[in-house]
């Protein structure tokens, strides 16, 4: 029945996709010369898990690695046996590839693939903690509603689909111990759901700007069985030098909450994502720059969100 689902979802998909994208390059001859996106005469830089609305065409690829600091991990029983205070870190792998195509100027189609990994990077973690797999495929449509002279405001219209694989040594030596017949290390489950949000921008000056967004999906989680909400929501500054001082730099900060299953793989959890960003400002067809990332994430066998420091490297080109 999932394969089954899986196989209907990309049908559409990729139907979808063909014909968004073919009346596309039928329909649009960019001709302004700043192709990043621009209001109220300031220049955006994207920022990762920023959706903004803007319906630029550009290509982006995303690698970021990540780890966990000081983390103690307390696993339930294994027979007789109850281990506590296991020390060990996670490593957070993840990659990202984007492409957004101008249909209209008020109308983007969008296509995500992304694959995560966060893993055990010694004995007690990786007993603790096991090796997640998360590859993802999300298309999406942004509508422009309004735009003036100093912001712009979109909607957007999100079909996400994902498959999380879970390789967990406790739960098998669990299984084990308590007599089942059939024990597994390894359990994988799709997940598919329908989102929608807003995005707006706001262009103070050449300096300065403003971005945030918010999402709203209905679907399936990673509690087999279970159809629930998620949310996400965002906000952050933009500042670029290069237009007022011809310094090439630009500095973003930014704050989001998420329990979208694209980042939260545990029950009833929320991901919180402080990010710091520098950025080669100079270039009106190309943005390349480095993320500084603070997040509060839940784990399994974990009592309250762990730390990670993270870093990753973006380019995104725009046509």
């Amino acid at each position: 029945m999932n394969s089954l689902k899986t196989y209907w979802f990309k049908g559409m998909v990729f139907c979808c996709l063909l014909f968004t994208l073919l009346l596309g390059q039928r329909a649009v001859a960019q001709t302004n010369p700043v192709n990043r996106p621009s209001i109220g005469g300031h220049v955006f830089t994207p920022v990762t898990y920023s959706k903004t609305p803007f319906t630029n065409t550009y290509f982006s690829i995303l690698t970021g690695f990540g780890k966990t600091t000081n983390l103690v991990h307390q696993l339930d029983s294994i027979g007789n046996y109850l281990p506590r205070g296991l020390s060990g870190e996670v490593t957070f792998i993840n990659m990202s590839f984007t492409y957004n195509q101008q249909v209209r100027e008020w109308l983007a189609a969008y296509i995500i693939f992304s694959l995560s990994t966060r893993v055990g990077t010694e004995l007690q973690s990786l007993l603790a903690q096991g090796i997640n797999t998360l590859t993802s495929f999300e298309i999406g449509w942004n509508i422009k509603l309004i735009e003036r002279e100093k912001f712009t405001f979109s909607t957007a219209i999100e079909l996400h689909n994902s498959e999380g694989s879970f390789i967990s040594i406790s739960k098998y030596f669990q299984e084990l111990f308590n007599n089942n017949p059939d024990p597994s290390m390894k359990e994988t489950i799709p997940v598919l759901t329908f989102g929608t949000g807003f995005r707006f921008a706001y262009g103070l000056s050449d300096l300065i700007g403003f971005r945030a967004s918010t999402d709203l999906a209905y679907g399936e989680s990673y509690t087999r069985g279970e159809n629930s909400f998620a949310y996400g929501a965002d906000g952050g500054i933009d500042i670029d030098f290069y237009p007022r001082y011809s310094l090439p730099l630009g500095i973003m900060l930014h704050y989001s909450i998420s329990t979208l299953p694209n980042l939260v793989y545990v029950e009833d959890g929320r991901v919180q994502i402080i990010k710091a960003k520098l950025a080669y400002t100079r270039s009106t067809e190309f943005s390349l720059g480095v993320e500084y990332s603070y997040l509060k994430v839940p784990l399994r066998n974990l009592d309250k969100n762990t730390s990670v420091n993270s870093i990753a490297l973006t380019i995104r080109f725009y046509f």
